[in-house]
């Protein structure tokens, strides 16, 4: 097992990320916000994370429901604040510095889920802020199939939608038929299925071309085609994916696939040809179950984790000519 623990590798790896905001932004000093919202100040969000790292956001709010999540913008606008929404807290990297503006964590399992069922056609409208793995089993225990590789994946329904998830052999943008989504000025707008531009855990909501990105615009419902199955060999394939990844995944808390699988292979699979199970630097280590995710094994930093990524990419482009790309997404305050 690797370990690295050199103040100069640590340096090296550093905060390299860009959050767009001008070096000399500053949360503002105006009034409290309105109690109504239940905005806290200073609140760490790495309580709020899957890998459970991360430093505090200047504000962050919980709203459990559309209407909360638009006024919330609202409130963000005219206090001329940046705006993250993290969602369900998986996929992401929360830098050490925190969120500079508002954080939206935006996921509730109350959310009614709308049902109209056509013959053998189930459409359903699922709330964004509804977590992927109930919505999957909730599909399987009535029989609707095409959702069961859900079941057991961490995250929101909106989180998928807007990275594209997918596990098994299938990826979210098979089920959507159309999402509607909030813009900054807080109007909803629905789209088609098309519009995401989808493809490999990818979509135009994540897509790092700034000009064909709708910058500010998160997804508030998506609307799902499924078809009608067979109740018992869909909670039975559900319990099989399930239990594969307790198998074969780590339980320490983590942040799901670091890499994008290269076209043609898998990045696990070549982080672990080139020796790097186990490899360790801080409280971040690439898991010696799964070499395609990075474990918090205690006390891990962001500044940590980054470190593994940085090295695991330099190790396999040294090696074997491959640009591993990450699935995380960093997010917040990676200014040096």
């Amino acid at each position: 097992m690797a370990f690295a623990t050199d103040a100069a590798e640590r340096d090296r790896v550093g905060n390299d990320g860009d959050d767009g905001l001008d070096d000399a932004w500053r949360a503002p000093d105006g009034g409290d916000p309105p109690e109504e919202l239940a905005i806290e100040r200073d609140e760490p969000v790495a309580r709020y994370t899957s890998f459970r790292i991360g430093g505090p956001a200047d504000y962050l709010a919980r709203p459990a429901n559309p209407e909360a999540l638009r006024e919330t913008l609202a409130w963000g606008r005219a206090e001329g604040l940046p705006v993250t929404v993290i969602g369900g807290g998986s996929n992401l990297l929360v830098s050490d510095r925190g969120i500079r503006g508002l954080a939206v964590v935006y996921r509730s399992e109350r959310a009614p889920i709308e049902v109209d069922e056509r013959g053998d056609e189930v459409r359903l409208t699922v709330p964004a802020q509804r977590m992927l793995s109930g919505v999957g089993r909730y599909c399987c225990e009535r029989g609707w199939a095409g959702f069961d590789w859900a079941v057991g994946l961490p995250g929101t329904v909106g989180g998928a939608v807007a990275n594209n998830a997918g596990a098994h052999g299938t990826e979210m943008i098979e089920n959507v038929d159309t999402l509607t989504v909030v813009m900054p000025d807080g109007a909803l707008r629905t789209h088609g299925r098309d519009w995401l531009r989808a493809r490999y855990r990818h979509t135009i909501l994540r897509s790092p071309v700034l000009a064909e990105r709708p910058v500010g615009a998160f997804v508030v419902s998506v609307g799902l085609r499924l078809r009608r199955g067979d109740r018992d060999e869909l909670l039975a394939l559900a319990e099989e994916h399930a239990a594969w990844r307790k198998e074969h995944q780590p339980r320490k808390p983590c942040a799901g696939s670091i890499f994008k699988n290269p076209p043609g292979t898998w990045a696990g699979l070549l982080i672990e040809e080139a020796g790097l199970k186990g490899y360790q630097f801080g409280g971040a280590q690439i898991s010696p179950l799964h070499a395609n995710f990075i474990v918090n094994v205690g006390g891990a930093t962001a500044a940590d984790v980054l470190a593994v990524i940085r090295h695991a990419q330099r190790v396999v482009r040294e090696g074997r000519g491959i640009e591993l790309e990450t699935e995380v997404e960093l997010v917040g305050d990676w200014r040096l």
